[in-house]
């Protein structure tokens, strides 16, 4: 593998929170210390952001073993993202068979979260079983045992549709036990949610993650009748409960992270939710178009930035994915942000409109380039 240098680029460092102009040269899959003299291939980066490679922390990668699994590397590195984290996909039952049939065959560096229900998300027209009844927790244990390298935590969804309220609580207190056990942390799909949100929320830890944090379905959101956040919600938030937009198709209301954002409730992390629903359409579209949106909705750029990178790499114990640090692993995206009114929308009927996009110009993964816009470099 060649040498590259990367010239002229605006570079946003998110584990220094630091900006900076400087060129950066990668050789054998690192970042280098000074610049190498000799032949090298340049990319000119100028108007251009050079930051880490973009991590999206909520996926369905599963392509051809789930209804809504997508191809990883098409729908990782035309956005800048280098690495992802499945949203329980596949439980004890079907991971190995993920692992085998298409992580193994990815050039995107693929992590899961495992569904506590041990056959995954393999269909939307029969939904998982989440009670705590179906849970195989030796099957669990076996798996973070084997592979604690990918597994970096734990899926519950609780959804009305899927499960009663009385059950939803057992489930979510028996996982937070076999995370306690694991040392793990779990992510909580609360789309039309099952159980009161308030008591949800006052049931997770520091460093779990609520998702589709913005949904505007069934009983409760996380707004009030007086359309105020909830103060269990934002109690939890003090304790370090984290909240991921994870919009997806279904799982993201307009209007109600406009008011929510207006109260200073941000996310502490932004993903996609990349599925096939909403492969590179609206109102999913990707996430680069999702970052955009919240660009739009008040957040500077380098919130937006830190909810794509540092977040979601220490959450997964990869801290150094989000660092342009001397000999770290030379994951960069190159992006662009440009001047055009875009319109998103909801599956409810919302729309707002936005007056710039962030575009992906180039994708590289430990030192390799997966990705080129067409019109750059």
């Amino acid at each position: 593998m060649g040498t590259l240098i990367i010239r002229s680029g605006k570079v946003y460092n998110p584990a220094r929170h630091e900006w900076s102009y400087k060129d950066i040269a990668v050789k054998d899959g690192r970042i280098m210390e000074g610049l190498p003299s000799g032949d090298c291939e340049v990319v000119d980066a100028s108007g251009c952001i050079v930051t880490a490679g973009l991590i999206d922390y909520h996926v369905h990668y599963f392509n051809h073993g789930t209804e809504n699994g997508v191809n990883p590397d098409a729908a990782s590195f035309p956005c800048g993202i280098t690495t992802v984290v499945d949203g329980g996909s596949c439980g004890a039952a079907n991971y190995e068979m993920y692992r085998r049939g298409v992580m193994s065959f990815s050039d995107v560096r693929i992590l899961n979260m495992l569904l506590m229900g041990s056959g995954g998300q393999t269909t939307n027209q029969y939904p998982e079983h989440m009670e705590e009844r179906y849970f195989d927790r030796d099957k669990i244990r076996a798996l973070f045992r084997t592979y604690p390298d990918n597994l970096v935590g734990l899926k519950l969804r609780l959804s009305a549709d899927i499960i009663g309220e009385n059950e939803a609580e057992k489930s979510l207190r028996a996982t937070v036990a076999v995370a306690e056990e694991l040392g793990c942390n779990i992510c909580v799909h609360i789309t039309d949610p099952a159980m009161d949100l308030e008591k949800l929320a006052g049931m997770l830890r520091r460093n779990d993650v609520i998702c589709h944090v913005y949904q505007g379905k069934g009983r409760e959101t996380i707004l009030d009748e007086n359309g105020m956040v909830r103060k269990g919600i934002t109690d939890a938030r003090e304790r370090g409960v984290l909240f991921d937009a994870s919009n997806g198709c279904n799982n993201y209301d307009l209007e109600i992270s406009r008011k929510a954002m207006k109260q200073g409730f941000i996310p502490d992390i932004i993903s996609s939710d990349f599925n096939t629903a909403g492969f590179y359409l609206q109102p999913l579209h990707s996430l680069p178009r999702i970052m955009s949106k919240y660009l739009d909705m008040g957040m500077c750029l380098e919130r937006v930035l830190d909810a794509v990178t540092v977040c979601p790499a220490r959450l997964i114990g990869r801290e150094e994915l989000a660092s342009l640090d001397m000999g770290g692993t030379a994951d960069v995206a190159i992006l662009k942000l440009v001047e055009k009114e875009v319109c998103y929308r909801d599956r409810n009927g919302h729309t707002f409109t936005g007056h710039q996009v962030i575009v992906p110009q180039m994708t590289i993964k430990g030192g390799k380039v997966m990705y080129c816009q067409a019109d750059f470099a």
